[in-house]
């Protein structure tokens, strides 16, 4: 009995052994390979109805210079070269006063009377020289000395701000006048000081701040990368809040060496003629600049950059229907144009318009490649 059931057990196992290994074969012979994938798609060709649908625009890589237009945030401000104080050269008391703050004036009118007995002595002292050079003759032994003490004299009426005029007929009539009038020393706007009638000043006593407002300054602030794009004697048009429809021409003068470590700004200087006065000293401003982007390297429309994570590429036209993606090296970058340091060639095609389209359908290409 145990001798049965062991023949048939054995008999079992060589069975199920034996279709075991037929089962090893059939897998065998109907095992797939491993896929394996391709490197990410660059090429895609597009149909007639595709071009015509996404409207494809392309522009040749060039080498060439091209205007950058470059906005400036600014504020208007005073010419300092046309902006001064007006002080008292002399000891006096103040007999008339001819102007107030904000009045306009031109160059040479009063604008204060000052009593003076300094004054007084010193055109004293000058009648005096003058008289005693007018005796004299070229030849005499102290008409050198002489000559010398009437130019002295003369000096110092010019110091305390007598005209020349007034020096010529001081030294004609031999009248001396009673009062010695401070003077504009160029048309301009009082802005700031006082003086009041009948008050006593002394040497360097300020009267008034005078500032010629129809040449300005216009400050405007250049972040530090925008810096290669201006240059001194460029010129830009001047705009301001209050009066958009207004454009004054400015000229950059100067470019400041200071770079502001907060707002990372470099301030430019521009020169304005303001006739109509409507540019204020801190009114906010906008210059435009039409700068240059130059150099040896290809530039390109924005528009054809495409960026991903930290790569750039581009589209090249191969053909009207071929476009291929290339990985570029941008350069400097603005709103308008991009130049290329390393991808592209001069005279190659890239896609300015329709990389969109071309991303989305390369995007579907690989994905439908990787299923």
């Amino acid at each position: 009995m145990n001798k049965t059931i062991i023949k048939y057990l054995s008999l079992t196992l060589i069975l199920f052994l034996f279709g075991c290994g037929d089962n090893s074969n059939k897998n065998e012979s109907v095992e797939y390979p491993e896929r394996t994938h391709s490197s990410e798609k660059s090429e895609i060709v597009l149909t007639k109805h595709q071009l015509e649908h996404i409207n494809v625009q392309t522009e040749i890589v060039e080498k060439k210079e091209v205007d950058i237009p470059l906005v400036l945030r600014g504020k208007a401000a005073l010419n300092e070269v046309m902006t001064a104080h007006i002080t008292s050269r002399i000891k006096g008391r103040v007999e008339k006063v001819y102007a107030v703050i904000s009045d306009r004036v031109k160059k040479g009118q009063p604008i204060v009377d000052l009593y003076s007995q300094d004054f007084i002595a010193l055109q004293s002292e000058f009648v005096q020289a003058e008289e005693r050079l007018k005796r004299m003759k070229a030849s005499d032994a102290d008409y050198s000395t002489a000559h010398s003490i009437y130019e002295s004299a003369r000096k110092k009426l010019e110091v305390v701000g007598l005209m020349e005029s007034e020096i010529e007929q001081l030294a004609d009539k031999h009248t001396p006048y009673t009062v010695i009038s401070v003077r504009a020393p160029f048309d301009g706007t009082l802005i700031s000081g006082e003086v009041r009638l009948g008050e006593f000043v002394d040497v360097g006593k300020e009267f008034f701040v005078l500032a010629n407002l129809q040449n300005i300054w216009i400050l405007a602030d250049v972040f530090e990368n925008d810096l290669p794009l201006i240059k001194e004697g460029i010129t830009g048009n001047i705009t301001s809040t209050v009066f958009p429809d207004e454009v004054y021409k400015g000229k950059l003068t100067r470019i400041y060496d200071i770079v502001e470590p907060a707002s990372r700004t470099v301030k430019a200087r521009f020169e304005v003629a303001n006739h109509s006065g409507k540019l204020k000293p801190e009114m906010y401003v906008n210059v435009l600049v039409a700068s240059k982007l130059g150099g040896s390297n290809p530039k390109i429309k924005s528009t054809a950059l495409m960026k991903e994570k930290e790569s750039s590429y581009v589209f090249v036209a191969v053909n009207d229907t071929t476009f291929q993606k290339r990985n570029v090296e941008p350069g400097r970058e603005t709103k308008d144009y991009t130049e290329i340091i390393k991808g592209l060639n001069a005279g190659e095609k890239v896609v300015t318009k329709g990389t969109f389209y071309l991303k989305s359908e390369l995007a579907k290409d690989t994905f439908a490649e990787d299923e």
